[in-house]
């Protein structure tokens, strides 16, 4: 069976390496618009679902598959065929397309705005902060609150169109939690012993709230950030956040800086370089006339076996749009965590014929995400976010740890853990297991009980 995966990053080398675990003979090819693929490394199972990888750039080689660095420009589904940029062409049995997605830039024509989203954007955001005095930052996703973290020696501005940082992933309290804890480190000096500040401008209360011609890499993995350098070249850092408002206008007409950036709430930023960090777009255009595209948000529609309206094409990883629930505590985000669960179940179906009956797997039961924001670790399980009707149990320790845990009738459907709680594996078979809880109540997060005894 000739296998061909396009697109090398975590989802495409997953598929790509784990095909010979359900087909000892297959013949796997990879093609890779770069010459570096993304694998995922130090892989450790935290819990059934749960799992902690690193995500680093490797030369291809091993007896995995052959590897073509290309750019594929055509495909004839008919023929099974797929041509590259130089006139080769591709044959196939059954293809997945894993491509991935590129970042939603913001006036993309401007030569001071620059997208993160592979390694060669970062080094270049890198060689242009060793040249900025103030950066100005939009979006308020992983990417820029990591961004936002790690840039230092600079003054950096942060514009956000909530009332509260990082809500892609927490709530206004964790949001609160996180923002005293960043200014908490950065009044100690810890922070390489530089003098830093950070300006709120809002009182947190508590409450139930491209450039297409480009051929850019595969998405980045967590800690991105490190082995670079995102230094300014001033003696401090501060940083400023711009809540519930959105760039307006930006405009070159600036003595002392690359851009004027103009704001809804009426303020108007000097800044050297914007980074664009508002999300991401599935590179589906080459294959929009040839297969079912989302016009939701414009991924490649998959069924339970991540095939695609083609039985021979399959898709998995951000390029791909997922309709269907196996489990109200599961959501598609387009992370990396949920790429290699992607690719190893696209493997597994792939290497299936049409007959063998095919389950999505357990990571299709439970939401799980491991990352790390302003330093912390965070794990997210289930529906971590709150609804109407939901109950919610917190434990808070200053500048330690953040636990929210998510109930309906005395059962745990979702938990925002940041920091070293040792919560996730239980809390994992808690929300699994749907166990009655009621008779602990709120007491299940007293720090004197051992719950994980308590449980087994």
């Amino acid at each position: 069976m000739r296998y061909l995966v396009i697109g090398g990053g975590v989802a495409g080398t997953t598929v790509a390496e784990n095909l010979h675990i359900f087909d000892q003979h297959a013949d796997v090819t990879l093609i890779s618009a770069t010459e570096t693929v993304k694998k995922v490394t130090n892989l450790e199972k935290t819990g059934e679902v749960i799992n902690t990888f690193d995500v680093t750039d490797s030369t291809p080689r091993g007896q995995y598959y052959h590897f073509i660095c290309g750019v594929v420009t055509g495909c004839d589904l008919k023929q099974q065929t797929v041509v590259l940029a130089d006139g080769r062409s591709v044959s196939y049995d059954k293809m997945c397309i894993a491509t991935g997605a590129h970042p939603k830039v913001l006036y993309p024509n401007n030569a001071h705005v620059v997208g993160v989203r592979d390694t060669e954007s970062v080094q270049d955001l890198q060689n242009r902060l060793k040249h900025c005095k103030h950066i100005t930052v939009v979006g308020n996703g992983g990417i820029a609150s990591e961004l936002v973290f790690a840039a230092k020696l600079c003054h950096v501005s942060w514009v956000i169109k909530d009332q509260t940082i990082s809500s892609v992933f927490v709530d206004s309290v964790a949001s609160k939690f996180l923002l005293d804890s960043l200014q908490s480190k950065s009044g100690s000096n810890n922070d390489n012993d530089e003098s830093s500040s950070v300006s709120k401008r809002q009182i947190f209360s508590t409450k139930v709230t491209d450039n297409k011609s480009c051929v850019m890499g595969s998405a980045l993995g967590p800690d991105w950030y490190k082995g670079y350098s995102l230094d300014g070249p001033s003696s401090s850092k501060q940083l400023e956040i711009e809540y519930g408002c959105e760039i307006v206008s930006i405009d070159t007409d600036s003595n002392d800086f690359n851009l004027n950036i103009k704001l809804t709430n009426s303020k108007t930023l000097q800044s050297d370089v914007l980074v664009s960090a508002t999300g991401v777009i599935p590179n589906s255009e080459l294959f929009k006339d040839k297969l079912e595209v989302s016009e939701l948000d414009h991924g490649i529609i998959v069924n339970k076996r991540m095939q695609t309206n083609v039985p021979s094409v399959f898709a998995a990883g951000d390029i791909c749009s997922i309709p269907w629930r196996e489990c109200e505590n599961w959501k598609q985000m387009r992370l990396w965590t949920q790429a290699m669960q992607q690719g190893f179940y696209t493997a597994r179906s792939m290497a299936a014929s049409e007959d063998d009956l095919i389950e999505p797997d357990m990571s299709f039961e439970l939401f799980t995400h491991s990352t790390k924001l302003f330093g912390f670790k965070v794990i997210l399980l289930g529906r971590f976010q709150e609804w109407e009707g939901c109950e919610c149990y917190f434990r808070i320790t200053e500048g330690v740890e953040f636990v929210k845990l998510v109930l309906t009738n005395g059962r745990i459907q979702g938990a925002l853990l940041i920091g070293e709680t040792d919560l996730e594996e239980v809390m994992e078979n808690l929300i699994l297991n749907q166990m009655d809880i009621s008779q602990l109540g709120e007491s299940i997060l007293d720090p004197n009980i051992d719950i994980e005894d308590y449980f087994d």
